[in-house]
């Protein structure tokens, strides 16, 4: 196990910057995942981890040694790539001890290891088989083997699950987070998938066209977003986002369509600093509901139903705010019993005590210490 450190790391390609000074420190033993979406930077800065990259500029250093110029078999980490990278001539055997017979390692030592690793990933029943005759969930156990024997001082995942199919992903996760917590090595883990991101993280690094967003606890990073961005990137639907301003005293957010919500008292003080300002007013579907009885700090906003999605535990509504042509939209999570149905008529209940609020230009969130 080891610490990772990135320090002010810049890629350009030429006048083309895509990694902008990523400043970042990883703690041994730490499982830190990357998240942002197709082009944002995230596989090109673990590749720079891993040496497969040159650096425009900064510093990487790995157990306290800077790597900047070594070549990546010199940097004791370990990659497991998305299309496993298997020698299909090869057994899995001799697939996951090839590393260890490059480094000259005595016969008995590359047994032991291997016998281990197939044993923590449940595989030893395939050491003979070829990768041909192998599924591809038992293809990444094999990859992630192959990565285990070498006992590295990290280990870097390149999207390892996003050729498998929803069921089998959804299996890997599980795997990948009991390795963890058996082995306990530090990992680096590259997705797009915000689930993967969420479910696997001791901590998640939000990238945005090569900038570093957020860093945070999967909780901070869903309940605390930094930005407009990391809200609509997290969770399944994302945050609902609609134009607002901030009334005045702060005691009143004004949304469009005519839709006026009351600010709890908690936030008041907070929200009046900003008065009279262009916001956008964000909430998140399971903060949306059908209203019932009077319920403190929930707003009671008469809507229709535009579009129903049953998922069989619940069922998400996309809902019309008022009546007016202006009114916004936004989708609730909503107990099965609720019967929607579209152009249904409908009481909303908006949980304002956990609505966030954004700079309608920078995107930034706009919140107090004790939001």
């Amino acid at each position: 196990m080891s610490e990772l450190s990135l320090r002010k790391v810049v890629k350009a390609y030429g006048t083309n910057r895509v990694v902008h000074g990523v400043d970042l420190e990883v703690r041994s033993g730490e499982f830190v995942v990357f998240v942002g979406p197709s082009g944002c930077g995230k596989s090109t800065l673990l590749r720079m981890i891993a040496g497969l990259e040159e650096i425009t500029s900064g510093e990487i250093v790995i157990g306290g040694t800077v790597v900047n110029e070594l070549p990546p078999r010199s940097r004791d980490i370990a990659m497991v790539f998305q299309d496993y990278a298997l020698y299909p001539h090869k057994s899995v055997f001799e697939n996951m001890a090839f590393g260890l017979r490059l480094r000259k390692r005595p016969e008995h030592e590359i047994n032991a290891r291997v016998a281990e690793a197939a044993a923590v990933l449940q595989i030893e029943h395939l050491l003979q088989r070829k990768p041909r005759e192998l599924s591809g969930g038992q293809r990444q156990r094999v990859a992630m083997g192959r990565a285990i024997v070498r006992q590295p001082k990290a280990f870097l995942f390149d999207e390892p699950l996003s050729n498998l199919d929803a069921l089998l992903r959804a299996e890997m996760r599980v795997e990948i987070k009991k390795l963890h917590q058996k082995l306990g090595n530090t990992i680096v883990y590259v997705t797009h998938d915000q689930v993967e991101a969420m479910t696997l993280a001791d901590r998640i690094v939000v990238l945005q066209a090569g900038n570093l967003i957020q860093v945070d606890t999967p909780d901070g990073i869903y309940n605390r977003p930094a930005a407009k961005f990391v809200a609509g990137f997290t969770g399944s639907p994302p945050m609902n986002f609609l134009a607002a301003r901030v009334g005045e005293g702060g005691r009143t957010l004004h949304l469009a369509g005519g839709i006026d919500l009351p600010v709890p008292a908690r936030r008041v003080a907070e929200c009046a600093r900003h008065a009279g300002r262009e916001v956008t007013f964000g909430l998140r579907p399971e903060h949306i509901g059908v209203a019932a009885a009077a319920e403190p700090d929930v707003a009671r906003v008469r809507g229709s139903v535009v579009l129903v999605e049953p998922l069989g535990s619940d069922t998400l509504g996309l809902v019309r705010l008022g009546d007016r042509t202006d009114a916004g939209e936004m989708t609730g999570r909503f107990s099965p019993d609720a019967a929607l149905r579209p152009g249904q008529p409908i009481d909303v209940a908006l949980a304002l005590s956990r609505f966030h609020l954004f700079d309608d230009k920078t995107g930034v969130a706009i919140r107090g210490a004790d939001w």
